[in-house]
């Protein structure tokens, strides 16, 4: 990376920076756990679900559109992935899972490409949609997979370490570099960009935008699939209430990264930082003992925040 790019980088990314590394400090003052080693592993393993989910919702903003459909689509990909492990072994419950998520993302994106539906509207009718699929599938109980004759799979992906580093981290940086090379080095990720920027002259330019729009859905389908293995592995157990407020965390973890709300602008590495500074708020919280409410309002008002403020800065550019 040339230096003029490195210091552009830097311009750019200047807010959500300066605010992680805040957000560390003030952490490490105001509590002296903050910093222990298991501390930090927690926080790493927490954030790994929100930080695949994540990527899928920064794939749809950058697009110019949303996925609001993603806590309840992970939902569908918990109960699953847990009951199909009863039923069969691991590598089917996870093809069935991966494909079934993929499934929902593809008719969201249709439906918002084919029919012109405004994103907003088609996920958050799907958000509906597949919660009752969750609710219904497992009768509104959670499921356990803590007896599936492939257990020890499961158990060393929630709880197993390569090297000491959690698999679930791995498995979380794993979909951030294949993130990365799909947006960075693939025709997919480069038109994805074009179509946030200016679909009309995407458009005009001789390229078909019905299927390049599905994409972003059809990958945030999958990054949910990914993340309710994930969670379902950590928890021991898939339940149709998972993911309830995950759409909120991952909206706000792009646009606190610096990914421009009406699309077009935005990198992994800002989606990185935004999850873990609101993982970092969470941790906080928590280590002092706030109750969830001040946490639900608090996560309410950075949204609002970081929209205003991404808004505005469009405005100027």
């Amino acid at each position: 990376m040339s230096e003029s790019r490195i210091k552009n980088y830097f311009k750019t990314q200047a807010i959500p920076i300066s605010v992680l590394v805040l957000m560390i400090i003030v952490a490490s003052i105001l509590s002296d756990a903050f910093f222990t080693k298991i501390n930090m592993q927690n926080l790493l393993i927490q954030q790994a679900s929100n930080m695949v989910v994540s990527l899928g919702m920064f794939a749809c903003i950058l697009s110019g559109g949303i996925d609001l459909s993603v806590g309840s689509n992970l939902a569908v990909a918990s109960v699953f992935m847990a009951s199909l492990m009863n039923t069969a072994n691991f590598g089917v419950a996870l093809i069935v899972t991966l494909l079934l998520c993929m499934v929902i993302g593809a008719v969201n994106g249709f439906i918002v490409s084919k029919l012109r539906i405004a994103p907003f509207i088609v996920t958050l009718g799907m958000t509906e949609f597949s919660r009752g699929i969750a609710y219904w599938y497992t009768g509104s109980s959670p499921v356990s997979w803590r007896n599936a004759a492939d257990e020890a799979v499961m158990t060393f992906i929630g709880k197993g370490r390569i090297l000491g580093i959690p698999v679930l981290t791995i498995i979380m940086i794993v979909m951030i570099l294949i993130t990365m090379f799909i947006m960075r080095k693939t025709v997919v990720g480069r038109i994805t960009y074009a179509i946030g920027g200016n679909e009309q002259a995407v458009r005009l330019s001789g390229i078909n935008t019905l299927w390049w729009k599905m994409f972003p859905y059809i990958f945030s389908g999958l990054c949910c699939a990914v993340g309710g293995i994930l969670m379902t592995a950590r928890l021991g157990l898939g339940a149709p209430t998972n993911g309830e407020d995950l759409a909120n965390d991952c909206i706000a973890a792009v646009v606190i990264g610096g990914t421009s709300f009406t699309g077009g602008k935005g990198n992994i590495s800002g989606v990185i930082i935004g999850v873990f500074i609101l993982g970092i708020i969470n941790n906080l919280l928590d280590l002092m003992n706030v109750s969830s409410y001040p946490q639900m309002m608090l996560k309410g008002a950075i949204i609002v925040l970081a929209v205003v403020f991404s808004t505005i800065k469009d405005k100027n550019e």
